[in-house]
């Protein structure tokens, strides 16, 4: 051994890194603030069934791998083998449980292992001789959790009976002030590290704060009385929770800074001060674990980082070795000091990466991907530095489909911040993927499909679509339990797909097909099953009103709401959302029907909802906000509540201009849509000059939308075209009015001919609305034409939903009336009013 090495290590020892005291695995402090969830999980583990799954998830510091390293320590102390499944050793984790002995195996970061993760889980699903139970713990169930439960059936079982019915929370101990933990956790501290333990004065977070915030601070406060000397502080020392983190990190600084010192590495001997935190950087973003590996970051790195003296790499890369601030210390104490570096040097990222291989690479990426997901809420203001970090780091990926389908399982989905990379290293993801193996291409093919469809580009996603489908038609053939529910995801999405498009008829068909093959597999697993029907049911009702029929549509969205709100009970965090969305389409549903009395209920409660999850996590929830505003201001609206329902349409708008700012591919149509809302609303108020400058903003937005897609936007732009019209009439606009309408009819009426059954209702208002400009203008011939249609068309609806179709039909009866008598032909402008009294008491009634 070299004098070198020997000093480097005595270095360490002596310089010991207060931030290595946080790490799960020592037990420093005391488990405190999860019993609760310590003891589900030991009931869990001794419950009859022979396999079992839990997923155990939070935001970064909350506790999950403490509170999985404590189950371990508690099950073993039972007699049960329990083990860590490092990254890499999934392989032979079982082989490594003697045969007949209860086991629980633990695998940390589990939304980051490759295919290797799902092989331990098919092959646990087979049963063995003894208990097993197998801990993942993650971030978040993301794509990467619906992946591995596409492996198949008996592990799609066991998945879904293992998701957490919520993550955990972010207060360790709500309802307890944080300065008691705080002050609890001092002593084990000082103990550690051999100092006597000071008073101290904790300054809270609002809410609580997050276990990790906890125990930075009380450290902080061990490490401050240190600082003060053998005669110690005078009175309590003030600890700032919110700060700990960041003073804890400093810390970390002077402690490299000491053992590059004390190693004989600081100085012309190795390395200048200024390059000691960018080298760290390095070794924490590539999470280097060989000495050659070290020692060929410290020569790629050099070239960025003035300040490595030529011929010390290897000493300074065993050094960086050594220190290992990778894995020995918390992603959320050290990930602040590696953006910040990673930003300050741009070119440190690619020497960091170029060459490095596809461990590296892999790291890399994983580890932007969580520095960029831990900032989507917006909290931080750095999240843009993180996403091109992110964005850097996945552009070095090399060409390989396992890394690449890594990636893609950690970017949530939906998000309106990382949709494009996610589609963009989807499509990566298929093009590495090879031909022969049929279920990864299909996988591939699914995952760039739904990617693009995210993003607001389903023309594109629908070939990949439907070769995924081709392929797992054959698959589902020969194997229903075991390919049925992916072909039905994948049918629904293609379904889907085909709806964005316009295309609700040919959407579905790959709907009821979906839901059959569902149905078919709950006879034998209902509860595997259970939250695809419930999104089966959701669309199908959704695509059901799209063809026009609301009336039917209705049944559908009710069930699927009622489902949601089954499986919330048993999950809340996952399906909230989902039942947040089937009550919106309630709502939307009774005001499609005319019973608009009925809809504030729902749409309140999906409201409610949607708040509370936007409050948590705004980039994937914020576009189910804006649907629940719009639909309870429509609501609301409907029952007079005229100021609380302009409330909500503005703030509709407000979160729509952010949605499709972030995704306009996907979201610059609900813009339009809220903008023409909001802009009725205005004008039925008086305030037209406003609601007609948002009605054309709305009617510009889909004027551009219809020359790019005209199946799918021209009705939309029709609509909006009636409604500019109507508050051009207001303003005494009237040749703009006649313009605008003029176009929404002849459109109306073009896409009645094509579909009478979805579109004659609007062709029908559309005329109405032409009438009655006429008739104002004293046009009568003109106008007595176009509201007969309307009359006509309405009779014929009104057979269909006399709920709905009766006002309609009493306003056109009297528009009819007025330009019959315009026309001096009064025995029919007296039987047309006549006609809509009566039908008007019928209303009032």
């Amino acid at each position: 051994m070299s004098t070198l090495s020997s000093r480097r290590r005595t270095a360490l020892a002596h310089t010991m890194s207060p931030g290595r005291l946080l790490a799960p695995d020592r037990h420093v402090v005391p488990f405190v603030g999860r019993r609760a969830e310590h003891a589900s999980l030991v009931v869990w583990c001794t419950s009859p069934e022979p396999v079992g799954v839990r997923l155990v998830t939070g935001p970064g510091g909350v506790g999950k791998t403490r509170l999985a390293r404590e189950l371990a320590q508690h099950m073993a102390r039972a007699g049960w083998t329990c083990l860590n499944v490092p990254d890499g050793a999934e392989p032979r984790a079982l082989a490594a449980v003697p045969d007949g002995a209860p086991a629980l195996l633990l695998v940390d970061d589990a939304d980051a292992r490759g295919p290797a993760l799902a092989d331990l889980l098919a092959d646990a699903a087979k049963g063995r001789n003894g208990a097993l139970r197998i801990v993942l713990v993650a971030r978040a169930a993301g794509p990467w959790f619906d992946r591995l439960a596409a492996t198949g059936l008996a592990v799609r079982a066991l998945l879904e009976a293992g998701r957490a019915r919520e993550g955990l929370p972010a207060a360790v101990l709500p309802g307890q002030v944080d300065a008691r933990v705080v002050a609890a956790f001092v002593e084990p501290y000082a103990d550690a590290l051999g100092l006597p333990a000071p008073q101290v004065s904790v300054a809270s977070v609002p809410g609580g704060a997050r276990m990790l915030d906890l125990q930075a601070a009380a450290l902080c406060a061990v490490l401050r009385a240190q600082a003060h000397g053998s005669r110690g502080p005078r009175g309590a020392l003030p600890v700032d929770v919110s700060d700990a983190l960041d003073e804890l990190l400093e810390h970390e600084r002077w402690t490299w800074y000491r053992s590059a010192e004390e190693a004989g590495l600081l100085g012309e001997a190795g390395l200048l001060p200024e390059a000691l935190d960018g080298l760290v950087a390095a070794a924490t973003l590539t999470g280097v674990r060989t000495a050659d590996a070290a020692e060929r970051l410290v020569r790629r790195v050099a070239a960025v980082l003035p300040g490595v003296r030529p011929g010390a790499e290897h000493d300074v890369g065993r050094w960086l070795l050594d220190l290992d601030p990778h894995r020995a210390l918390p992603a959320r104490l050290v990930d602040p000091h590696l953006l910040a570096e990673l930003t300050d040097v741009p070119a440190l990222l690619g020497a960091c990466l170029a060459g490095a291989g596809t461990p590296a690479a892999r790291r890399a990426a994983l580890r932007t991907a969580g520095m960029a997901v831990d900032r989507l809420d917006g909290r931080a203001g750095d999240l843009d530095a993180a996403l091109d970090l992110l964005g850097a780091a996945v552009a070095a990926l090399p060409a390989d489909a396992d890394t690449l389908r890594t990636v893609t399982g950690v970017l949530p989905r939906p998000s309106l911040t990382l949709g494009e990379l996610r589609a963009e290293v989807a499509l990566r993801t298929l093009a590495a993927t090879g031909r022969d193996d049929v279920a990864r291409r299909a996988e591939a093919l699914a995952d760039a499909g739904l990617a693009l469809g995210d993003v607001g580009r389903a023309a594109d996603a629908e070939p990949y679509e439907r070769e995924a489908v081709a392929l797992l038609r054959d698959q589902a053939q020969a194997d229903p339990q075991r390919y049925g529910p992916r072909l039905a995801a994948v049918l629904a999405h293609l379904g889907a797909t085909c709806a964005a498009q316009g295309r609700p008829g040919d959407a579905l068909p790959c709907q009821e097909e979906a839901g059959s093959l569902l149905r078919l597999v709950a006879t034998a697993h209902p509860d595997a099953v259970a939250f695809d029907l419930a999104a089966a049911e959701t669309a199908a009702a959704a695509i059901r009103a799209e063809l026009g029929q609301p009336l039917v549509a209705l049944g559908p969205s009710r069930t699927a709401a009622a489902l949601w709100r089954e499986l919330a009970r048993r999950g809340p965090e996952r399906c909230a959302a989902p039942l947040a969305r089937a009550l919106t389409d309630v709502a939307r549903r009774l005001l499609e029907l005319g019973r608009g009395a009925e809809a504030p209920a729902p749409a309140e409660e999906a409201l409610e909802l949607l708040r509370r999850l936007v409050a948590a996590a705004p980039d994937e929830h914020l576009p189910g906000l804006g649907d629940a505003l719009e639909v309870l201001g429509a609501a609301l609206t409907a029952q007079g509540r005229t100021e609380e329902a302009t409330a909500h349409l503005v703030d509709a708008v407000a979160v729509r201009r952010r949605t499709a700012q972030e995704n306009p591919g996907r979201y610059l149509a609900d813009l339009a849509r809220s903008l023409r809302a909001l802009g009725a609303r205005l004008s039925d108020a008086g305030r037209w000059e406003e609601g007609r400058g948002l009605q054309q903003e709305a009617v510009e937005v889909l004027r551009r939308l219809a020359a790019e897609d005209p199946g799918r936007y021209v009705p939309e732009l029709a609509e909006a075209l009636s409604a500019l019209g109507v508050t051009h009439s207001r303003l005494h606009r009237s040749q703009e009015a006649l313009d605008a309408e003029h176009e929404a009819t002849r459109t109306w009426r073009g896409l009645a001919d094509a579909d009478p059954h979805r579109y004659r209702a609007r062709l029908a208002q559309s005329l109405s609305n032409l009438g009655a400009l006429l008739a104002v203008l004293r046009l009568g011939d003109e106008a007595v034409e176009l509201v007969r249609e309307a009359v006509a068309l309405l009779r014929e609806l009104l057979a269909e939903n006399a709920a709905k179709y009766r006002p309609r039909l009493v306003e056109a009866l009297r528009t009819l009336a007025l330009a019959l008598h315009d026309q001096e032909r009064f025995d029919e402008a007296r039987r047309a009013r006549a006609e809509a009294l009566e039908l008007g008491g019928l209303v009032a009634a």
